[in-house]
């Protein structure tokens, strides 16, 4: 074996001998290159060779040995060790389940290798990475496989994905959330106050497109997310601790927090600008995800719509900014209440002077555009600002007709008694009818001044709805002189659809009718079933015989009007047998589905029904 020391010569002569005895005689090849970095321990060359022959004889041990050497001793590295560095990275962050044989020996030689040399590793190769995505990464196994690491390096990983944001959101943005903040949770780290906030606006934007985006998702899940992050927030500012969520909580208790805080914060705080913002995402969320139709599902989903009111005062005297009380009409309309209510506060206290400009910054980079359209318009009904929901009625995009028709009637009825346009909406909302029957409401008519309802889009509460608007609208004319008689008809057939709860009124029609002795109630075969009605034209019969005259028709809307079938005068002959077998008939259908009956009286007599309600000149434009 020839070589002199320090012979450049020498060096090449034995690495060429290295190589020529590698396949042949492994042994011999081996010796040499002991020999050689011996001899020559500067030679990047020879020690690179040593570390090819180890690798080659799969020797994860001792190639971690040559590595690590190679590592610590030059600093001027050659681009095939570059080359082997980049092999090695990508080792490790490779899949455990898609890993090559050639990624398994890595993965071996790393552990191998000391600690330090295993961050100067992994260092030396974010220094070197140009690319800022793979940078990134690159960083995240650092930090991933050196969690003493985080307080060094975790600011510079968080700015760089910051800036890189700008070039590539959603890359980087799955980089922050899903990779980067797990690793900080529960740990002590020191941010800029900016570079916090961002972090907190990403995450939300984040984790607010998978639940609008994604059709299942476990929403709860999510939450749970971001209140990991908001609490993580406030831990790298020393805030006051908020709470983490729990979806058995319902949002009083976040309120309640919420009000706690803010009475100790100092005005136009970050802390309450972050914590009012989640609670009032979180509130809207619940809110609207049961507001919006998806007619796919058997869950009843509701919309907020005015009430109705026995209040003695007009609608025009009650305080503008007095809310009004919300109705429970379902099991659901409880934490729909209370969501939108706390949406409702959130709202007000982010638009105050000391939170107004930097909330609004903040929801621009949010995709929340559906969601705070649809809540403003509602927040502004409930406030009674009707030329505000107007204006916002018209810059919704509502994809369901009958949720559409149904906003537009209850904004109408904002304004007061029952319009001609109104009216054009009921016969809209009952030609697109759902097929879900449901059940009627408890709560429809309350005395207080104003009130407000999560009516459910099902048949019976809408149909229901429907006809309380016409009712209201038509009883004002029973304290008119003389009030016609196919009017106290007409609201006899109405008021059947939420009899017994309108008894009064009933009442009050029925003592009308005994003291006229005279009543013409053409539509009196074709609609009323209600059994308690049928039986008080019966004692009125049975009580008033020869004084009391019924006109009792039944009326098919043709071209030329109204066919009278059958009479029943207390003085004509026969009567009786007439008027027996009219009430054998009408108790004999006292089990058919009234909504639907009432639906189509509605449906049929319209016209009729607007000249009476709106005037001659109305029904022209039907």
């Amino acid at each position: 074996m020839r070589m002199g020391v320090n012979n450049t010569g020498d060096e090449l002569y034995a690495i060429e001998e290295v190589k020529k005895l590698r396949t042949t005689d492994p042994s011999s090849a081996k010796s040499w290159i002991i020999t050689a970095k011996s001899l020559f321990p500067n030679n990047f060359n020879i020690q690179f060779e040593a570390y090819k022959l180890e690798k080659e004889a799969n020797n994860y041990e001792e190639a971690a040995k040559c590595f690590s050497y190679i590592i610590l001793t030059f600093q001027n590295q050659n681009v095939e060790l570059w080359e082997e560095v980049n092999e090695l990275t990508s080792a490790l962050r490779a899949p455990e389940n898609e890993i090559t044989p050639t990624q398994e020996f890595y993965v071996k030689m790393f552990q191998h290798v000391s600690y330090d040399v295993q961050h100067k590793i992994l260092m030396l190769t974010v220094n070197n990475t140009e690319n800022s995505l793979n940078q990134c990464k690159l960083l995240l196994l650092v930090l991933k496989r050196f969690p003493q690491a985080l307080v060094t390096h975790s600011p510079r990983l968080l700015e760089m994905i910051a800036d890189g944001m700008k070039q590539n959101p959603q890359k980087y943005q799955d980089l922050l959330v899903e990779e980067a903040l797990p690793l900080f949770y529960h740990k002590s780290l020191d941010l800029p106050a900016g570079l916090v906030c961002r972090i907190f606006t990403t995450s939300l934007e984040y984790y607010i497109r998978q639940i609008i985006d994604e059709i299942k998702c476990d929403t709860n899940e999510i939450w749970k997310k971001i209140f990991q992050v908001l609490l993580l927030c406030g831990q790298i500012q020393r805030w006051e601790v908020f709470l983490p969520f729990n979806k058995n909580w319902g949002q009083d208790v976040y309120w309640d927090k919420l009000i706690e805080i803010v009475s100790s914060s100092a005005a136009g705080s970050t802390q309450v600008l972050f914590y009012a913002t989640t609670l009032f995402i979180y509130s809207l969320h619940c809110y609207i995800k049961n507001c919006d139709t998806r007619p796919d599902e058997i869950q009843l989903n509701h919309v907020l719509v005015e009430g109705f009111t026995n209040w003695p005062l007009e609608r025009n005297d009650i305080q503008s900014n007095e809310p009004p009380q919300i109705s429970l009409t379902t099991a659901v309309s409880k934490d729909l209440s209370k969501a939108f209510v706390h949406a409702a506060q959130c709202w007000q206290l982010l638009n105050t002077e000391q939170f107004q400009r930097d909330f609004s910054k903040l929801l621009l980079t949010l995709p929340l555009s559906p969601w705070i359209s649809r809540f403003l318009y509602d927040l502004a009904i409930y406030f009674g600002h009707k030329e505000e929901a107007k204006t916002l009625m018209t810059e919704m995009t509502i994809k369901s007709s009958l949720v559409h028709n149904l906003l537009k009637l209850s904004l109408n009825l904002l304004h007061g008694s029952l319009t001609f346009d109104g009216f054009k909406c009921i016969l809209k909302i009952l030609t697109d009818l759902p097929t879900t029957q449901g059940q009627l409401l408890e709560h429809l008519t309350l005395k207080v001044p104003r009130h407000m309802i999560f009516i459910p889009l099902a048949q019976k509460a809408l149909v229901q709805y429907c006809t309380k608007a016409i009712v209201t609208c038509l009883s004002r004319k029973l304290y008119e002189p003389n009030c016609p008689d196919e009017i106290l008809g007409d609201l006899l057939i109405l008021l059947q659809v939420d009899y017994p709860r309108d008894t009064e009124m009933a009442e009050q029609i029925f003592s009308l009718i005994a003291t006229r002795r005279s009543f013409v109630f053409r539509n009196f075969s074709m609609y009323v079933i209600t059994i308690d009605f049928i039986e008080e034209f019966m004692y009125m019969w049975n009580n008033y015989n020869d004084t009391i005259n019924f006109d009792f028709n039944v009326s098919h809307n043709t071209a030329t009007g109204s066919i009278a079938t059958r009479r029943t005068r207390g003085f004509d002959k026969g009567v009786r047998e007439d008027f027996r077998s009219i009430i054998k008939q009408q108790i004999s259908r006292a089990n058919e589905n009234l909504t639907t009956l009432i639906a189509n009286f509605i449906t049929q007599e319209q016209i009729r029904l607007i000249h009476i309600m709106f005037g001659a000149e109305a029904a022209q434009f039907q």
